[in-house]
């Protein structure tokens, strides 16, 4: 479970992201900000199935940072003897409207986001016993400042 949080993590570092209009949605909501990670699921057959997303027990709680023009993930591990290791992915992107582009060829969706909530899927592909095949990948995030 744990690989598969941080292949989403890692996803998210490197990959485009595009708007979809949602009725929910807040458009004049800032990107930019700290998101903690919240949830992560899959959608498939038009359901959606979502889960807690499990932070590293005694560390800081894995978050995301979008500025301007740049997005950096900071996630964390245990290493075993009570202390805590991070682990920080940066990206840059350029804004057209609500798309950014990054230097990777993966597309994310925002399905959602407003003033304190962030909800974006990907299309996974490779095998994942977790996620189904021809799901999207699910992660919602909470803004903390």
């Amino acid at each position: 479970m744990k690989k598969l949080i941080l292949l989403l993590v890692a996803c998210v570092s490197l990959t485009s992201i595009t708007s979809c209009s949602n009725d929910d949605d807040n458009s004049s909501a800032s990107l930019e900000g700290k998101w903690e990670f919240s949830k992560y699921g899959y959608s498939f057959a038009g359901q959606e199935f979502l889960f807690d997303y499990e932070h590293t027990s005694g560390c800081t709680k894995d978050y995301i940072v979008f500025t301007s023009n740049t997005t950096t993930n900071h996630t964390f591990s245990s290493n075993g003897s009570g202390g805590c290791i991070e682990e920080i992915d940066n990206a840059t992107y350029t804004r057209n409207g609500n798309v950014l582009t990054s230097n990777s060829d993966e597309t994310i969706e925002i399905v959602s986001i407003s003033d304190t909530t962030l909800k974006f899927r990907l299309l996974y592909e490779g095998e994942n016993e977790e996620i189904p095949d021809g799901a999207a990948a699910l992660i919602v995030l909470k803004r903390i400042n």
